[in-house]
């Protein structure tokens, strides 16, 4: 039996599920079966035409059930509908624990109308990557956003600004790098070179603007470098990203999220996609938000959706040829 996949449809009230619709629409029969998808009666009879409905199978999640009076309404954040994606994610976890599945594809939600809606486990929700890692017990992971053209993983997550230097450590710069090599194993590529951002400007400048590059993040990229991996940093950030786009570099490692996200949702908003390393299965998603105020009006761009579920099929296609799957 092919390997399963799981979509939550993410916010209902949001682009989430015209995307997941429009993306499912251009799959084969063959690979629509592979499908399992999350999400509530409402938007699945509003977004799902009936050939499409009949291709795919479905978890539905009742809210009266959970006691949440959620109605649907295209456009409008309402913590109802954060609710309801949160249990469309709840039920994904529970089904990847029973081995029902391999592959997690999730739509957009939004964080704080998840954590408004009050429902239990979702008061300290920071996004579907730290809650699927601590549903696993895992701690060494990592959030890379991918495009064909480059990669980038962040050794910081969802931290604020001002909280970065007194988090960033040698344990997070080496799980980074880490987890980039456990991706280009798992696609089987061999031939990459990866640069790692500096914390400050110009990389520290040898400690005047800085201590953390010189003290934190060069040791352990020389470590690395000793074992012959193609790994150069740190590097100042303001143009090693010019440097990568011109094709010197294939992924880079950024110390935290708009310094690695603004130049790369830049050349990639529209088809770039967010995947977790680490977890005991693949999960990708899209590199957009719910977009509220576009919803329900049949215009969202499908383009990252796409190919968050192309990079599934990408990935499963290599493990199974080289036996990892």
């Amino acid at each position: 039996m092919k390997t399963k996949v799981l979509l939550t449809l993410g916010d209902p009230n949001s682009i989430s599920p015209e995307v997941c619709v429009k993306s499912l629409a251009k799959l084969t029969p063959e690979q629509l079966n592979r499908f399992t998808v999350i999400g509530e009666s409402s938007s699945i009879e509003l977004y799902f035409p009936p050939a499409l409905r009949g291709s795919v199978n479905f978890e539905t999640i009742d809210p009266s059930a959970s006691g949440i009076g959620f109605h649907l309404s295209p456009g409008t954040p309402d913590p109802a509908a954060g609710a309801m994606s949160f249990l469309f994610l709840r039920r994904a976890v529970e089904l990847l624990k029973s081995g029902s599945a391999s592959y997690l594809v999730t739509a957009p939600v939004s964080k704080s109308l998840i954590v408004r809606s009050g429902l239990p486990g979702t008061e300290n929700f920071r996004g579907h990557t730290d809650y699927l890692a601590e549903s696993f017990g895992i701690t060494s992971y990592s959030m890379m956003f991918h495009s064909p053209d480059l990669k980038v993983i962040l050794a910081t997550i969802h931290t604020p600004l001002k909280n970065v230097p007194a988090e960033l450590s040698a344990d997070k710069i080496d799980n980074a790098l880490k987890n980039a090599l456990l991706y280009y194993y798992m696609m089987r590529e061999t031939d990459f070179r990866i640069a790692v951002c500096g914390l400050n400007p110009h990389a520290g400048e040898s400690g005047l603007l800085g201590g953390e590059d010189s003290e934190i993040i060069a040791p352990v990229v020389e470590s690395y470098r000793a074992l012959g991996y193609s790994i150069d940093g740190p590097l100042p950030a303001d143009t090693v990203f010019f440097h990568a786009y011109r094709g010197k570099y294939d992924m880079v490692i950024a110390m935290y999220h708009d310094q690695g996200l603004a130049p790369f949702k830049m050349l990639h908003f529209i088809d770039g996609v967010n995947i977790t390393l680490g977890l005991p299965f693949l999960r990708t998603s899209p590199d957009h938000g719910t977009a509220f105020d576009i919803a329900g009006q049949n215009i969202a761009d499908e383009s990252s959706m796409d190919k968050a579920i192309d990079f599934i099929f990408k990935a499963d296609e290599s493990w199974k040829k080289h036996g990892l799957r």
